[in-house]
């Protein structure tokens, strides 16, 4: 397996695994599929040295990313990186996922991050950030208008 910063050139394999991720989650109830988002999405953080898509693949084939920012903190002016998705091919799951979140997370420290934040769509996956040394926050709570 190897790991590296996704470029330009890997827009449609992040599109399709974004709606994996999209389509497998709790997410599916709630998103509406938009390819044409997720690729505008895509190209703006390949292409902004605040942002970072790392790929994990195995023959020259995509099999995980996870897609990242870093920002100034609205109250508190500190940088912080947060993910905005985590996808690893269910078949490439465990040290494939953990190996981006540790890259991504040396990226945002080096791009002057104090903290990172990550997404936790299901219970499983808060276990997993705990685990890793992360502490919950606050929760998300939506509601159709």
């Amino acid at each position: 397996m190897r790991r590296r910063p996704a470029t330009v050139g890997d827009v449609e394999a992040i599109v399709a695994m974004g709606e994996r991720f999209r389509a497998q989650t709790p997410y599916a109830r709630r998103v509406v599929a938009n390819p044409e988002a997720m690729r505008a999405l895509a190209i703006r953080l390949v292409s902004d040295p605040d942002g970072l898509i790392q790929i994990a693949e195995r023959d020259g084939v995509a099999i995980g990313m996870l897609a990242a920012i870093v920002y100034t903190h609205h109250i508190s002016g500190a940088r912080v990186g947060g993910e905005i998705a985590w996808w690893v091919d269910p078949e490439a799951r465990g040290s494939v996922g953990v190996c981006l979140l540790k890259d991504v997370e040396r990226w945002a420290r080096r791009a002057g991050a104090e903290t990172f934040e990550m997404i936790a769509p299901t219970p499983r996956v808060e276990a997993i950030y705990t685990c890793l040394g992360y502490e919950p926050v606050e929760r998300t709570f939506q509601r159709r208008l």
